[in-house]
């Protein structure tokens, strides 16, 4: 595992800075956040237009909705490739020794980050990074199968026997769909977890992240 002490590191004052996000990384985090938000407002509004009235139309929604498919896709396919010819890849790869850690983080951030308690160094990812990173590429190709076979009923009528029908092809693209909203809350949470609310979310900007002060 790979330690922070092996990152880049800088000191400004009291604070000490690791370098742990490249432009890359930090450009595809931006891109699958802007693009993850809205599959999912447009999402829910082509699920439900009548109770999520934040597009003009139908129209409008499903064709926003396919650009940021796309994009999210591309950003997929690409930040694959370069985790695995830098890599990165290893780093990122949920291991059967991180589902044994799980519970401890979980802990942590319900709990232990209330009242103090020491957080251990997971190195650059920790294991429900690692899990969510692991996770989201096969949700995102189900996401995006489903999603087609939902749009091409007639073409994709085999493939949506297999599974039982339409609405079945249905519920589970809406299952998937929330288990992303979910995930996404919860990222901009543990976003917030750093020394200050602010420094995580300066350090997928600047690639530095902040240790050493307390909040």
């Amino acid at each position: 595992m790979e330690e922070t002490k092996t990152l880049p590191v800088k000191k400004i004052g009291d604070a000490t800075y690791i370098f742990k996000h490249t432009i890359v990384t930090r450009i595809m985090h931006g891109l699958h956040l802007i693009s993850m938000i809205m599959l999912i407002l447009t999402g829910f509004y082509i699920y439900a237009p009548a109770t999520f009235r934040i597009f003009p139309d139908m129209d409008v929604a499903r064709y926003i909705h396919f650009i940021f498919m796309y994009i999210i896709g591309w950003a997929m396919i690409y930040k694959t490739y370069y985790t695995i010819v830098t890599g990165e890849i290893k780093e990122l790869i949920f291991r059967w020794r991180d589902l044994l850690e799980l519970p401890a983080l979980i802990k942590y951030y319900l709990y232990g980050i209330f009242v103090g308690a020491p957080k251990k160094d997971y190195g650059k990812y920790n294991p429900g990074q690692r899990l969510i990173y692991s996770m989201w590429p096969v949700l995102l190709l189900a996401q995006g199968i489903t999603g087609i076979a939902m749009y091409f009923t007639q073409r994709w009528s085999a493939f949506n026997n297999i599974f039982g029908g339409l609405q079945n092809i249905k519920f589970i693209h809406f299952i998937i769909c929330w288990i992303f909203a979910i995930t996404v809350v919860a990222h901009f949470y543990l976003g917030s977890t750093g020394p200050k609310v602010l420094d995580f979310y300066k350090s997928v900007i600047t690639g530095w992240e902040k240790h050493g002060e307390k909040k």
